[in-house]
């Protein structure tokens, strides 16, 4: 019986262990970076961004090199077109810095994306030194916007002039769901936040992230 009493009296000292307020705790300390990033860069991510830098000149883009907070690769692309793609800004200026590999990332996918005649990806925000927002309050969590990854896509331009709202027609553009589908089926991008799968935090706008290829 006594033995009986200590496994009972075990279970329950694990259980209240594994409460959601501890597990919550504990969620918060994990950071919202790729795997293995850190910072300043470790020599991972240092050879990570030479390469994809390397890979950008060998692809034929044009690019300069750039300055963001916590960006690994910095760089600009002074054309903002890539793979004949063109990012265009809705109302900031340039220069429009981002990390190499969001750029190679993009370039990775523009043939779907042109397939689609999509002849434009119109942003808001690529790097911006900010924090996660949720239910409208900032987090510690940094955001990956920071970091130059990712990218906040408003409206998509088509070769046929038309531009469409992601806000207003989402629901009825069949295109809007296929350039959805492209980077969502990329293993280049992480899962993208949209109306379709995040109506509260993205009814207007399609959030992009690239991922940072690193060792484990």
């Amino acid at each position: 019986m006594a033995s009986r009493s200590l496994g009972l009296m075990s279970a329950l000292l694990l259980a209240l262990a594994s409460t959601p307020a501890t597990a919550g705790k504990s969620a918060r300390r994990v950071p919202n970076m790729p795997r293995g990033w850190s910072w300043p860069p470790n020599p991972a991510m240092v050879e990570a961004g030479k390469r994809c830098r390397e890979v950008l000149a060998e692809r034929e883009v044009e690019f300069d090199g750039g300055k963001g907070k916590k960006v690994n690769a910095p760089v600009v692309v002074p054309s903002m077109e890539l793979g004949g793609v063109r990012l265009e800004p809705t109302w900031r200026k340039g220069p429009f810095v981002m990390d190499c590999h969001l750029a190679l990332s993009l370039l990775e996918v523009a043939p779907k994306l042109r397939a689609l005649d999509v002849a434009a990806l119109r942003f808001s925000t690529i790097h911006d030194y900010r924090h996660v927002k949720r239910n409208g309050r900032k987090t510690n969590i940094l955001s990956r916007h920071a970091i130059g990854l990712a990218m906040d896509v408003f409206e998509v331009r088509l070769d046929d002039g038309r531009v469409l709202k992601v806000k207003s027609a989402y629901a009825d553009e069949d295109v809007l769901h296929e350039v959805e589908a492209v980077f969502g089926s990329s293993d280049r991008f992480r899962t993208p936040l949209t109306p379709g799968n995040d109506p509260k935090g993205h009814d207007d706008h399609f959030h992009l992230e690239a991922r940072m290829p690193l060792p484990r």
